[in-house]
């Protein structure tokens, strides 16, 4: 490979963060605006089970994929916090979905400031092939019938997600 060519590939590869095993440069595959998400039993933080996304059904329901790994992710939390103090009363319930992680390193990751929300764990990455997960973090809007009507690769956006949650109540 000649060197233009590998600077190539190394800066599209640091375009973004890439799950172990998959690649940057595949065709999309997995749940598409419109679609509903298949019925997916999870833990939460506490070990109690979830069944994802009907448990939150009637309300609207932002689906955050993160790993321990993403120091991107935990921010992102604090964004979601707050939206969650904001419009959790209102009917908007985010759900952040350790992709990978155990209970352990998840405790570790998260620390003393938890997450009011529903933390969950996929601890064997079962929903990373049907979400078409590629890049952590991944971040799903449903609406209160659970119907995908968002799908925000990479960094969320605070003001925009509540643009998004608004248009939804």
């Amino acid at each position: 490979m000649r060197r233009r060519d590998f600077l190539r590939v190394a800066a599209a590869a640091g375009l973004g963060l890439v799950l172990p095993g998959m690649t940057a440069c595949r065709k999309e595959t997995g749940l598409r605006i419109g679609d509903v998400p298949p019925q997916a039993t999870l833990t939460d933080i506490h070990g109690n089970p979830v069944v994802l996304p009907s448990a939150f059904r009637g309300s609207i329901v932002l689906i955050h994929f993160w790993a321990s790994w993403c120091p991107l992710c935990r921010a992102e939390m604090g964004v979601l916090e707050s939206l969650f103090l904001r419009y959790g009363k209102g009917g908007a319930t985010p759900c952040s979905v350790g992709v990978g992680e155990s209970r352990e390193t998840a405790e570790a990751y998260l620390g003393t400031e938890r997450p009011t929300y529903p933390v969950l764990l996929d601890r064997s990455s079962s929903l990373v092939k049907p979400y078409g997960i590629a890049g952590i973090p991944t971040t799903y809007v449903l609406d209160r019938g659970n119907v995908i009507r968002h799908r925000i690769l990479g960094r969320i956006d605070g003001d925009g997600l509540e643009k998004m949650i608004t248009a939804l109540l």
